[in-house]
């Protein structure tokens, strides 16, 4: 049998047009149908966040009427789903938090797991580092070397925070300084090791406070009390930024030191 070469030519070249706009009209479909999902769960993000910051505001308004406690940990109940999210608030951002940690400490400045949460929710994900020290002050107003236990943590926090975010060395020596006094006046456990590794902190701050050991060690903080896997992966990323590197330890705490010198030489 003969083959006509220019007719199967043709027949190939029909094909391939024919299957070349198939294509092109599946991938137009696709991306019509993407953009209304994304379009779609976009809507829902910000309806759910509109919903939500009406919740919030009930609860910045509400008569406590002798359940402050509850309220606040209602908020934080409420600031965990919100955080966890990270879909939605991928898409709206995290202008909700701030208005969850007032509400819980204002209503409970005594409940210490919130202020493990709001010093990296609100300056890393807001970018509001003044306002993180300014709730953990408002807080530790009402707060006491026993109350609660673990208190002296929470100006370790603020000192902390001065140190990476505001650069007051000052006000970090402080803090420092007042976290090993509430230490070492308190029965918690671990606390007498804590007023001795924050009393060192103060000295190392203000003998060398442009070391960058300084820095590597307040992130190393941040990893200890991070909450969620970006948080940890950041502080991290600042730590090596530093020029330091994460080593964890026998007893599975975790440390810092320099990275080792990279050579060079031709082998």
């Amino acid at each position: 049998m003969v083959v006509d070469r220019s007719k199967l030519l043709g027949t190939i070249v029909f094909i391939v047009l024919f299957m070349g706009g198939v294509t092109a009209l599946q991938r137009q479909r696709w991306q019509t149908l993407f953009a209304a999902q994304d379009e779609e769960l976009t809507q829902q993000a910000e309806l759910e966040t509109q919903k939500l910051a009406s919740q919030v505001q009930i609860l910045q308004n509400i008569p406590a009427l002798g359940f402050r406690n509850l309220i606040a940990d209602w908020a934080f109940l409420q600031y965990v789903q919100y955080f966890g999210n990270r879909e939605q608030r991928q898409i709206t951002g995290y202008g909700l938090v701030e208005d969850y940690f007032e509400v819980i400490i204002d209503r409970d400045p005594y409940a210490y797991d919130p202020y493990i949460f709001l010093s990296t929710s609100l300056t890393l994900y807001t970018a509001q580092p003044q306002r993180a020290v300014e709730l953990q002050e408002q807080g530790l107003q009402s707060l006491s070397p026993q109350l609660p236990p673990n208190s002296f943590y929470i100006w370790r926090q603020k000192g902390v925070d001065e140190i990476l975010f505001l650069g007051d060395y000052e006000a970090a020596i402080r803090s420092h300084e007042i976290a090993a006094d509430w230490a070492a006046q308190s029965a918690a456990p671990g606390a007498e090791q804590a007023a001795q590794s924050f009393s060192s902190t103060a000295e190392f701050i203000k003998n060398d406070p442009e070391n960058p050991q300084v820095q590597a060690n307040a992130w190393l903080q941040v990893v200890a009390s991070a909450q969620d896997e970006q948080t940890r992966s950041i502080a991290i990323e600042q730590i090596e930024a530093a020029g330091y590197e994460l080593v964890q330890l026998e007893d599975a705490r975790f440390t810092v030191r320099p990275k080792a010198a990279t050579s060079t030489s031709e082998p």
